[in-house]
């Protein structure tokens, strides 16, 4: 095990050392409502997202996809193909484990800072680098995302992209819950190689608390759309951060009554067939999109 691996493994043990102070429903109130909380979890930026720091892709796939099967989930993560370099035996271990992967161009660029061909062009090669070994694999769906879930901050952008995609075949894949895991990313990265442990812990409980703080953000918000806990879709980026506190973030999870399903299951929830008219700058979770809305170009059913 080279020594960049064996560090973050030493970091993930670490994580199983401390005790987690979340805020949340307890597991007994969730039995007590009867209502079912289900989550998928997506990865973007595979095989590893750009980083200010030194990238380690072997250790972070090793720790991400070990933490995924000790909570038996099954993800779905989307490809930068300009990233993936030679890291196909590493997007093979994704495979192999029973997870999808989509396509999120080749580049991994803005689509509010490319024209629709440019975009559509880095769409394309990002299914040329990606399709053999997906054929290879049997998978038959092809996702899409967004990076930095920009759809295109005008009627026509988004309505070129929207009509590739959809002969293309592609199923679009929004997220719900969005956390600023890349601030924390980079936090982490200063901490160093071998961190304080009390600093480490405290960036731990910082970050864990910050995601659940959205989830219950968009729980209020499925609430008001819905009337309904709906199936969310959290956006991870496949980083060092998720790598060495994955763990706890899913233990935290499955302690507040989440059910893991697959992306596919959670598309299925009929939130997401709700229209949207959503044309700003910023990257938004779904829910967000449909309530920031502009009502006068809100799309028929």
């Amino acid at each position: 095990m080279n020594h960049r691996l064996h560090t973050l493994c030493t970091l993930l043990l670490l994580t199983t050392c401390t005790v987690l102070m979340v805020t949340g429903v307890s597991s007994a109130q969730e039995k007590k409502s009867g209502e079912k909380k289900q989550i998928a979890i997506t990865f973007d930026e595979l095989p590893a997202a750009r980083s200010f720091g030194e990238i380690d892709r072997e250790a972070i796939t090793y720790l991400l996809l070990t933490t995924l099967k000790q909570f038996e989930v099954k993800a779905t993560g989307f490809v930068v193909a300009d990233q993936i370099e030679d890291s196909y035996d590493l997007l093979g271990q994704w495979l192999n484990d029973g997870h999808r992967l989509g396509n999120q161009t080749l580049s991994g660029q803005d689509y509010n800072r490319l024209g629709p061909e440019q975009f559509i062009q880095d769409i394309r090669k990002g299914d040329e680098a990606l399709e053999s070994m997906l054929s290879g694999f049997g998978q038959k769906k092809r996702y899409f995302r967004y990076p930095y879930l920009h759809y295109g901050d005008t009627q026509e952008r988004r309505k070129q992209a929207t009509l590739f995609l959809g002969a293309q075949g592609y199923v679009v894949c929004p997220a719900t819950v969005v956390p600023e895991d890349y601030l924390y990313n980079l936090n982490l990265i200063k901490l160093g190689k071998v961190p304080d442990s009390a600093k480490y812990e405290n960036l731990m409980n910082e970050y864990i608390n910050h995601v659940l703080d959205e989830l219950e953000r968009q729980e209020r918000l499925a609430k008001d759309i819905m009337d309904r806990p709906i199936k969310q879709i959290l956006l991870l980026r496949t980083n060092r951060l998720n790598a060495v506190f994955l763990g706890e973030l899913l233990g935290a999870l499955k302690d507040m009554g989440y059910e893991f399903v697959t992306l596919d299951s959670a598309l299925k929830d009929e939130v997401y067939e709700i229209p949207e008219a959503y044309y700003d700058m910023k990257g938004l979770g779904y829910l967000d999109m449909i309530i920031e809305s502009n009502p006068d170009l809100i799309p028929a059913k």
